[in-house]
């Protein structure tokens, strides 16, 4: 723990740059390498757990741990999701407790709660920390999670919370779910003998169909974004599930309000028509919408073209056309300038021009693209390159 003279330090410097501090002189007796953590880790929950950097007492791991950790309002979903689907007066445990974001926030629907990290430093920050944060009461244990799990008893819990570790050797990203730590897949049948309800947080890279593959009982996926990018899968066994999952998609704002879900079953999306867009209905001073990415990863495109009355540009552009601007459209909405064919006149027409550049179902990357049109980015133009219904290859000159 720190002293006084450290406490000091952290409070006058909490603003500071680290890396300046770091090179810098400091008064004798700071424990600096603790100001250090301390001071980056307030910087970095300011703007990802707004809450702990808010309350006093809060203490911050190493870098790596908060950096892994969820969004504090990506937490809140899931916590709200959890009520309305569990209800409240839980019994629960996160065997994978990490910071201690989620448990904490999906433990205000418990009547126990119970957190298991196998890392010592974070097990004796989440002790602080809960007890900062008023809940004392969340009991902690420091192991693994298979050894966590040995030690429960069929029908003990009512929810299991992991979220596997997805780095291995070197910092490498896993993405498959069996080569995470714990392996869900191999536990999944224990998991479900202790708790009737089990929910996993994975990667956002996952392909979703593959996971529904290899983990049974799943009831829901929750595909979640923060600030249009998608940042998490989440899924929820039931033990007696055997209907297909509902796969819903969410995006939430900056400020923490989630925009508009879209949630179907797969079968349900596949049922409704595809709309189409006419070419000829790509006049100037029509609308085009973009998905943001946890809508685009749910790929439920027949349900957002019915719920907002959009129609796709083709099959597989998931680019939505309307005459007028939706009122409320999962991603953003910009205005039909004008279609420039794609061919070298109307190319060259282009080259040193100013606009934001990318591309849906067309055979060239944007960045390829770009050093071939020698565009300079930004400004208030965007231009979407694209295929149409009638397979033309087009850039579509658009303005917000």
């Amino acid at each position: 723990m720190a002293n006084n003279l450290t406490d000091q330090f952290i409070r006058e410097h909490l603003s500071a740059d680290v890396r300046t501090l770091a090179l810098g002189t400091h008064p004798d007796g700071v424990d600096m390498q603790y100001a250090l953590t301390q001071i980056s880790g307030w910087q970095a929950a300011r703007l990802k757990v707004p809450l702990w950097a808010a309350s006093e007492g809060i203490v911050y791991p190493k870098h790596l741990s908060l950096e892994q950790c969820t969004s504090q309002y990506i937490a809140q979903y899931k916590a709200t999701a959890v009520e309305q689907l569990l209800g409240k007066n839980l019994k629960m445990a996160d065997i994978t407790g990490g910071f201690g974001v989620d448990c904490f926030f999906i433990s205000r629907s418990a009547s126990k709660v119970y957190y298991n990290e196998m890392s010592a430093e974070l097990c004796d920050c989440a002790r602080a920390n809960f007890k900062a944060l008023g809940r004392p009461e969340i009991k902690i244990s420091c192991g693994t999670a298979e050894d966590y799990i040995a030690s429960l008893t069929p029908d003990s819990l009512d929810l299991i919370y992991l979220d596997p570790a997805r780095r291995g050797d070197a910092g490498r990203k896993l993405v498959s779910i069996s080569d995470c730590q714990p392996d869900t897949v191999a536990l999944q049948d224990a998991l479900l003998r202790i708790a009737p309800n089990v929910m996993v947080k994975l990667s956002p890279m996952l392909d979703v169909s593959k996971a529904l593959t290899e983990l049974h009982n799943v009831s829901n996926v929750f595909i979640i974004g923060l600030d249009g990018e998608c940042k998490e899968i989440t899924l929820l066994m039931q033990r007696d599930v055997d209907a297909e999952p509902v796969i819903t998609a969410v995006d939430i704002k900056a400020n923490g309000t989630p925009e508009i879900a879209v949630s179907s079953a797969k079968s349900a999306d596949n049922a409704l028509s595809l709309p189409i867009a006419d070419p000829q209905q790509l006049q100037p001073g029509t609308f085009i919408s973009e998905p943001s990415a946890p809508y685009m990863k749910s790929a439920l495109f027949r349900t957002i073209a019915a719920s907002t009355g959009t129609t796709l540009l083709h099959p597989d552009t998931h680019l939505f056309w309307s005459k007028q601007k939706p009122e409320s459209f999962p991603g953003r909405t910009f205005q039909l300038v004008g279609i420039i064919p794609f061919d070298k006149r109307s190319q060259s027409a282009l080259v040193k021009t100013q606009a934001n550049l990318s591309v849906r179902n067309f055979p060239e990357t944007a960045p390829a693209l770009q050093r071939r049109l020698k565009l300079r980015d930004g400004g208030p133009r965007y231009l979407i390159a694209t295929t149409l219904a009638d397979s033309r290859r087009v850039l579509l000159d658009l303005t917000k």
